[in-house]
């Protein structure tokens, strides 16, 4: 039977300048990203990465002072797996979306 999906913000929060916020998949669920919103509130340029697990799911690059890209798309991350930040240049918001789904298989 399939799981429902609930809609998560993985992450929402301010994300300095090097590592940032992490959130861990719970034990017995998979995560599915599906958007990615950063803005850069100081001066710029910065940039900002996000990862799930050990891969990039997307790479803001360059943004001035007050820009913002997005990204949409589908991304599993698997439990135990953490969604991170890592950004240069200074600190951004950055808010991650998606879907957190009973892992029941493959």
């Amino acid at each position: 039977m399939p799981s429902t999906p609930y809609s998560v913000r993985f992450l929402n929060e301010t994300a300095p300048n090097g590592a940032g916020p992490i959130y861990t998949v719970p034990a017995g669920y998979r995560a599915v990203v599906k958007c990615v919103s950063v803005t850069c509130g100081g001066t710029g340029p910065v940039t900002a990465q996000i990862y799930g697990g050990a891969s990039p799911i997307y790479q803001a690059t360059a943004l001035a002072a007050n820009a913002f890209a997005t990204w949409s798309g589908h991304q599993v991350v698997n439990t135990g797996e953490r969604i991170t930040t890592y950004c240069t240049g200074g600190a951004v918001l950055v808010i991650v979306s998606g879907y957190l789904l009973i892992d029941d298989g493959p």
